[in-house]
């Protein structure tokens, strides 16, 4: 799953043979800058609700992928879930990606 915008790309990757899936989001930028992250996961199902959220900062280098943070979550077959990942680079708004949980 992969977003982009004129000056970033986003995308989740997960770990291979984990359970439950382990969750990276990773960002890469044309310019070196500092960037701030807010995350939320929210996955809803029959046994109930649950939310994840972070938060933080990372500095990034020009065109260097950047993992954010890494997070475990346990999604069923009918389980609705979303990933919104909100970013600030250089202290100016940089978007809100949304993305399904992987499966």
């Amino acid at each position: 799953m992969m977003a982009a915008d004129a000056n970033l790309q986003v995308w989740l990757e997960t770990v291979p043979n984990t359970r439950p899936s382990v969750i990276i989001p990773y960002v890469r930028s044309k310019e070196s800058g500092n960037l701030r992250y807010t995350l939320n996961a929210v996955k809803q199902g029959l046994g109930g609700s649950s939310r994840i959220g972070q938060s933080g900062g990372v500095r990034i280098q020009a065109n260097q992928p950047t993992a954010l943070s890494r997070f475990s979550l346990n999604v069923g077959k009918h389980d609705q879930c979303r990933i919104e990942l909100t970013l600030v680079e250089n202290g100016n708004p940089a978007g809100t990606y949304h993305f399904d949980c992987p499966r």
